[in-house]
């Protein structure tokens, strides 16, 4: 059998895994790429985002080791940078995240209204579960980690660029996209770091057949951005939408990305996978170029 599909309706359940590779027991590679984070209101955030994060993370690699040890070389495990950052340090020019950055919150920090950094700490206790899966099981597969932020860049496919399935990355240029937009959403549009989605998965490929990024905490970031600068890619680029929509202060965006967009160093990164990292401008313009190409921007 060459290929197979296994649909697993509960990561986090007890052996959800483990069908997988009992089917199909000769895999060399995993790729761990997104954990599910259901609705609001459909169940604890403990049960909804923790248990599915850090028990999903762990029942896979349990699999792997129970069923495929001999098999699997390399497991590439999506993490989030939501995993390295502190909320009251995104400002604090002196904090700087690189490689070796989590950031400092518990469970026990959390309430059942703040659901972003319930994620935060789900990201960081399930990829530092794998980590220490790592050195307490003592498997034979390496593991490598890749922490991207906002990711944006076309889809493969242009019905995955339509409106009602936009990734949240790409939603937030969609809504400055708008005739109807207003300032709000201009001021509502966060100010971050972004990777373009071409090069994340370039990124979780090259840990396969280079060594040398094995056993690796991979940042994978191209540069800061801010609803003001998707503005000015728009208007720089798409002639047909000046005067359509907003314009903000266009030669305010290096300084306002420099005042609130956190600091990064990823030099280890970049250096070990020899990659030029496609521009945020660029990344911005194909996803506009192609939301444009399938929907009817109003």
């Amino acid at each position: 059998m060459d290929n197979c599909s296994v649909v697993i309706p509960d990561i986090s359940a007890i052996g959800s895994f483990d069908d997988v590779f009992r089917i199909k027991s000769d895999v060399t590679y995993a790729i761990h790429t997104a954990c599910p984070t259901p609705p609001v209101g459909e169940g604890s955030l403990e049960e909804t985002i923790l248990l599915s994060a850090v028990e999903g993370t762990l029942n896979l690699l349990r699999a792997i080791k129970r069923y495929a040890n001999d098999s699997v070389k390399n497991v590439i495990y999506t993490s989030s940078l939501s995993a390295c950052w502190n909320l009251d340090k995104v400002e604090d020019k002196s904090f700087v995240i690189d490689e070796s950055t989590w950031n400092s919150y518990e469970w026990e920090d959390i309430n059942d209204d703040n659901r972003y950094l319930a994620y935060s700490v789900a990201k960081k206790k399930a990829e530092k579960a794998a980590w220490d899966f790592l050195e307490n099981e003592n498997p034979f597969f390496k593991l490598t980690t890749i922490v991207p932020p906002f990711v944006f860049g076309p889809q493969r496919f242009d019905w995955k660029a339509k409106e009602n399935v936009l990734s949240g990355s790409a939603e937030k240029i969609l809504s400055l996209l708008s005739s109807a937009s207003t300032l709000q959403d201009l001021h509502d549009a966060p100010i971050s770091l972004a990777v373009d989605v071409r090069d994340l998965a370039v990124y979780h490929v090259l840990p396969l057949t280079n060594p040398t990024l094995e056993q690796k905490r991979l940042l994978t970031i191209a540069g800061k951005f801010s609803g003001q600068r998707i503005l000015n890619v728009i208007n720089e680029n798409f002639t047909e939408l000046k005067g359509k929509i907003l314009l903000g202060d266009p030669d305010n965006v290096l300084q306002l990305e420099g005042l609130k967009a956190p600091e990064y160093n990823n030099k280890e990164t970049l250096a070990l996978g020899h990659l030029g990292l496609i521009s945020v401008d660029r990344s911005i313009a194909d996803t506009v170029a192609q939301i444009l190409r399938v929907n009817t921007i109003q």
